[in-house]
């Protein structure tokens, strides 16, 4: 991995080895948390303070010393965004309080929400090498049989069922020919809302796997699509690929198949491209039903150069330039089914040019009133205007989302136990998304792909 200085800071002493600094921040303190040592991953205590009118965070590892974190650009906007804060509401755990967060993971009884979008990998197998993945399976476990697969969405209908999606990942999932089977039992097993986490190669070069995944029950594509030029998908994914996507979802217009795009955000590198990567979607709202925007965290293989860490409040800020002002940084509002501080959204009403916010047009207070827990993410806004106005269709238009995920630099143990998202071992487990794919410096993960627990907790009953 390569870090610009700005990313993150550790103090060394003389002999490049790391230091002991003072637990006494240089600015205002905002918050107390925890973190882990982004060295060896232990749980230390972390600090979140104001310097210079930004946000970082500050923790000291006993054996790896003090190291200081950008969090976010303005303290202002930042607080502005912690005030968004939801009732919780958790759910039956599965694991026991044992060796404390991010360790205990299942869900445990700490842990504040149930999980709204439940993910499982089918296959750690790919059909790329990207240099930035956080999954960089090398040894990839074998994939899970179809009858571990419908032990697992059971587990999940078990314990989230009637307020979870299912997203199906990977690895590449396509790579499995099974794959239509593997959505039928997603459908038999009763989730209506079923999507695919692709990079789009396999259905980009053969529409009739995706007409087979169409009549097996799948209900959109959730497509890395990093940007609107050949130039940045070659540098994210390797060369030749843009045509092949772009053909993806053209395949998806022809099977009338809905499609995300999903843009990992990396500065100097595609940060120029989100005003544009809107305009792509509101020119192509037939087949495109949501931009979910990543701001790149470290985890796994990251071998491009990232000269500075982008948090949700760099990326609307950016958004609102690219746009000329017509979508505000303050257009987008924290989501409610999850920690304020982990993923933001605007919808956009309207097609092409012509469109206004629907944030920029309601309350918080009607926020408040008329959000509906059980929206998914990408249509919570779309979903308060229909409450709002008695409508029976949420008005055409698109959903941007922005999700800020964590790694060991940046983890904070009170946004995790409010992570609404989470990856379904094979034992059942339920594991935060951030927890799940926590890796430290040398890219060892917290939790191994495909891992079964060893401890005797049953998984399977509630």
């Amino acid at each position: 991995m390569t870090f610009g200085f700005e990313t993150h800071k550790c103090l060394l002493n003389a002999e490049g080895k790391y230091k002991m600094a003072p637990l006494v921040p240089p600015g205002p303190v905002i918050d107390q948390t925890e973190s882990v040592c982004p060295h060896c991953l232990k749980t230390i205590p972390a600090t979140i303070y104001e310097n210079g009118g930004s946000v970082y965070m500050g923790k000291t590892c006993p054996e790896h010393g003090h190291c200081d974190v950008y969090l976010w650009p303005d303290v202002n906007h930042y607080l502005w965004f912690t005030n968004f804060s939801f009732p919780s509401k958790s759910r039956t755990p599965q694991t026991e309080c044992s060796d404390g967060c991010p360790r205990d993971c299942g869900l445990c009884p700490n842990h504040k929400r149930g999980i709204t979008l439940a993910e499982i990998e089918v296959t750690w197998r790919c059909n790329q090498s990207c240099p930035v993945c956080f999954m960089s399976a090398s040894d990839s476990p074998p994939d899970p049989s179809l009858e571990t697969i419908y032990e697992m969405l059971q587990t999940i209908q078990r314990y989230d069922g009637g307020h979870a999606s299912l997203q199906i990942t990977g690895g590449e999932p396509t790579v499995r020919a099974d794959l239509p089977d593997i959505i039928r039992l997603a459908r038999q097993a009763g989730f209506s809302t079923v999507e695919i986490n692709t990079n789009g190669l396999v259905i980009g070069r053969d529409r009739n796997f995706l007409c087979a995944l169409k009549e097996a029950g799948l209900t959109n594509i959730y497509l890395q699509f990093d940007g609107i030029t050949p130039e940045v998908t070659r540098i994210l994914r390797g060369e030749g690929l843009f045509d092949c996507k772009l053909q993806a979802i053209e395949n998806c217009r022809l099977e009338d198949m809905k499609v995300i795009l999903a843009p990992t955000i990396i500065k100097e590198i595609n940060d120029g491209q989100m005003g544009g990567l809107i305009d792509f979607c509101m020119n192509n709202m037939d087949v495109i039903g949501g931009l979910a925007i990543q701001p790149a965290f470290l985890s796994g293989r990251f071998d491009v150069e990232m000269q500075q860490r982008l948090s949700l409040g760099d990326i609307v800020a950016m958004i609102e330039e690219q746009t000329g002002g017509k979508i505000a940084a303050r257009n987008f509002w924290p989501l409610s089914c999850i920690h304020p501080l982990c993923a933001c959204s605007t919808y956009l009403i309207g097609e092409g040019e012509n469109y206004t916010t629907l944030t920029g047009n309601i309350t918080e207070s009607d926020y408040t009133t008329y959000f509906n827990e059980s929206s998914p993410q990408g249509s919570v806004f779309a979903d308060i205007f229909a409450n709002m106005y008695h409508e029976n269709n949420t008005p055409k238009g698109l959903g941007v989302l922005i999700m800020s995920y964590m790694d060991a630099w940046t983890l904070d143990v009170k946004r995790l136990q409010e992570c609404n998202l989470a990856v379904t071992l094979r034992d059942g487990r339920s594991i935060p998304f951030c927890a799940y794919h926590l890796t430290d410096t040398s890219g060892r993960r917290l939790y191994p792909l495909g891992q079964r627990r060893s401890s005797t907790i049953d998984c399977t009953q509630v």
